[in-house]
């Protein structure tokens, strides 16, 4: 069994694809979430799979979009789709971020997939991406615990509302809103404060 989620969604590509392509559960909290963003904002998106349905939601905000996974197969359906969206093959924990700094970045379903020091360490990769007054809008469920990713059969862990809060402060971000959408996944909704040293 893959023991990393990067090789897990490889493995796992086509039915991920399956699953993702036909589901509109998040859309209307992400779309709501755009709407708070600056006109032709720069978004990064952690994780984008195919691009069905976040990206599509991004692209059709008029939001300037970058994207980043490390399953070269859901790449490669991403690039037919959105040929004009910059995307890199990259783990987020490896990844470079295009040497920019964004408006936003956005992470669905993927925070939980990685270890507690991954998590805390991509956070505060996170708060040096943004500009000030940039957010960060991340799923998690909202008690600290551990379960088994339907799709890919690997462990998952979420830190829980109150490690996530003070991670995100650590990282010079605060927590602004949390939402629920039609499949009762948690959104975390963070601004960056100010400068980070």
């Amino acid at each position: 069994m893959p023991t990393d989620s990067a090789t897990a969604y490889e493995t796992h590509a086509q039915a991920f694809m399956r699953a993702r392509d036909t589901s509109t559960i998040g859309v209307d909290v992400i779309k709501a979430w755009c709407s708070n963003l600056p006109k032709k904002a720069k978004v990064i998106e952690l994780a984008c799979g195919a691009g069905y349905p976040v990206t599509r939601v991004l692209t059709e905000a008029d939001l300037q979009v970058w994207a980043i996974d490390s399953s070269s197969t859901l790449l490669a359906e991403f690039a037919k789709r959105f040929p004009d969206v910059p995307a890199q093959c990259a783990k987020v924990q490896d990844s470079d971020f295009f040497g920019l700094q964004f408006d936003a970045v956005i992470a669905v379903g993927l925070i939980f997939l990685l270890s507690e020091a991954e998590q805390i360490a991509l956070i505060h990769r996170v708060g040096k991406l943004l500009v000030p007054g940039g957010r960060f809008l991340f799923t998690a469920p909202v008690a600290a615990c551990n379960w088994v990713d339907l799709t890919t059969g690997i462990p998952s862990q979420s830190l829980g509302r109150s490690a996530y809060e003070t991670d995100l402060h650590a990282a010079g971000l605060r927590l602004s809103t949390e939402l629920v959408d039609a499949g009762e996944n948690y959104y975390y909704d963070a601004v960056r404060i100010g400068d980070i040293a």
